[in-house]
C-alpha cells in the first residue's frame, strides 16, 4: 500500500469523531424528511490549503491507481475534504466512489473515453458517432472494460476498510457517476441529438429507452458493492440524497419543460421508481425544475448551482410534496444571522462556499455555537 495511504488512513481511524458524523448524517436524513430541525446541515467547500500534511495527488493519476484514487476520495472531492473536515467540525458525511468521471454508460455503449492533462476523463467523437442502431441493439458488458476496472476499485476499497473499523463502520461508499438517460445519449451523440429529438423521434426514444434499462442493470450489478447504512438514503456529491439514486439531468435545460416532461421525463422516471431517489442539474433551472420536482417517484432536487435559481420558488413546489433539495448555497450573512432558516426551516441542506479554509473554520464553529446555545430557534 502506498506510504500516504497508510498514513491517511491511521489518521482517519484515531481522528474521525463517531458522534459528530452520526449526528450529521441524522440531520440531512431528517431535513430531507422535512422533519423539525435545530438547524440546517451545513457543509464547506474551499480551496485546498497549502499547510497541512495531505494534499491530494493530480487527478490524471489515480485513473490508473486504485490507491490513490481511495487517497483522494478522503483528501479531497466535491470542493471538500473528508480528511479537513475532522478539523472543521460541518455536516459532511464520509463518502466515497470510484471516481472515473461522467463518462461510464457511454463507454459501456463503445464511446471513446479521452482523458487528458488533468481534466476529468470526457468522450472523444471520431469521424463517425455511436449509431442509434448500436445504442439500442447493445448488450452490457459488465465484466469488461470500464465497468469491471469499477467493480475492482469497489473491492479494493473494501478490502483497505476492512483494517480500518472505524472508518469503515463511518463510510458510504456510493455509486459511480451514472449520469442519466438524456445525459448519457447527448454524450454518445453530441449536440446532433437536440435535432435528433424532432428528425428521428422513433429512434431518439428506443435509444432513451435502452440507457434507461442500461443504468438500472449497471446500478443493481454496483448494489453489491455500496453502503446501505440508512435505510431509504443515499449520498452523491458529498451530500445525503433521498432515494437510492441520483439522476444527471444537465442536459435538459437545453430544452423546453413541455419537451421534457414528453420525450425524456418517461425514462427518468423508470429509473427513479426502480430505486427511488433524486433529480440533479447544473445551471440555471428555473424554466425547468418544478418538471423535475414534479415527477411522481422523485424525492429530491440536486443543485448544481443554487445560486443561479429562484430557490424560493422552488422550495415553495418542493415543500409542499416533501420533495428535499440538496447543496442549497448560502453566504456567510445568511449562515450566521439565522435567515437561512426563515426561509427553509427544513427540507433543506446547505453550501456554504468559502474564500478559505479559515474563513469556513471560523464560519463552522459560528454556526455550532449559535445552534449548541439555541439561537437559531
Amino acid at each position: 500500500m502506498l506510504t500516504e495511504l497508510k498514513e491517511l488512513l491511521i489518521y482517519l481511524e484515531n481522528n474521525l469523531d463517531e458522534r459528530r458524523i452520526l449526528k450529521a448524517e441524522k440531520l440531512h436524513c431528517d431535513s430531507l424528511d422535512y422533519k423539525p430541525v435545530e438547524r440546517l446541515p451545513l457543509i464547506a467547500q474551499y480551496p485546498y490549503p497549502q499547510n497541512v500534511k495531505f494534499r491530494p495527488f493530480a487527478h490524471r493519476e489515480i485513473f490508473e491507481s486504485p490507491e490513490k484514487m481511495l487517497y483522494n476520495q478522503f483528501v479531497a472531492a466535491f470542493g471538500s475534504s473528508i480528511y479537513l473536515s475532522c478539523r472543521l467540525g460541518d455536516d459532511l458525511p464520509v463518502t466515497i466512489r470510484p471516481d472515473f468521471g461522467c463518462v461510464l454508460m457511454p463507454a459501456m455503449f463503445g464511446a471513446n473515453v479521452e482523458q487528458v492533462e488533468d481534466d476529468p476523463p470526457w468522450i472523444r467523437h471520431g469521424e463517425e458517432k455511436i449509431s442509434y442502431e448500436q445504442i439500442i441493439n447493445t448488450s452490457l458488458n459488465i465484466n469488461e472494460n470500464l465497468a469491471a476496472k469499477v467493480s475492482e476499485t469497489y473491492k479494493f476499497y473494501i478490502d483497505v476498510l476492512n483494517d480500518y473499523p472505524r472508518i469503515a463502520r463511518l463510510t458510504n461508499i456510493v455509486l459511480p457517476d451514472l449520469q442519466g438517460p438524456f445525459d448519457n445519449l447527448e454524450l454518445l451523440r453530441g449536440s446532433d441529438v437536440f435535432m435528433e429529438m424532432y428528425s428521428h423521434r422513433e429512434l431518439f426514444l428506443k435509444a432513451m429507452e435502452r440507457l434507461a434499462d442500461a443504468q438500472i442493470e449497471l446500478a443493481k450489478h454496483f448494489d453489491q458493492y455500496i453502503s446501505k447504512r440508512i435505510d431509504g438514503f443515499s449520498f452523491q456529491h458529498g451530500f445525503a440524497v433521498k432515494g437510492g439514486i441520483l439522476i444527471r439531468n444537465d442536459t435538459s435545460i437545453m430544452i423546453s419543460p413541455q419537451m421534457y416532461d414528453e420525450l425524456v421525463a418517461p425514462f427518468d422516471e423508470k429509473i427513479l421508481k426502480a430505486f427511488g431517489g433524486g433529480i440533479h442539474s447544473c445551471g440555471r433551472v428555473d424554466n425547468i425544475v418544478k418538471n423535475f420536482v414534479l415527477l411522481e417517484s422523485n424525492q429530491c432536487f440536486d443543485f448544481g448551482q443554487s445560486e443561479m435559481n429562484d430557490v424560493e420558488s422552488a422550495y415553495s413546489v418542493a415543500s409542499r410534496r416533501k420533495t428535499g433539495l440538496t447543496r442549497i448555497t448560502v453566504s456567510e450573512q445568511d449562515i450566521l444571522s439565522g435567515d437561512i432558516l426563515k426561509k427553509f426551516p427544513t427540507g433543506v441542506s446547505l453550501l456554504f462556499r468559502a474564500e478559505s479554509f479559515e474563513q469556513a473554520k471560523k464560519v463552522i464553529e459560528k454556526y455550532n455555537i449559535y445552534s449548541l446555545c439555541g439561537w437559531f430557534t
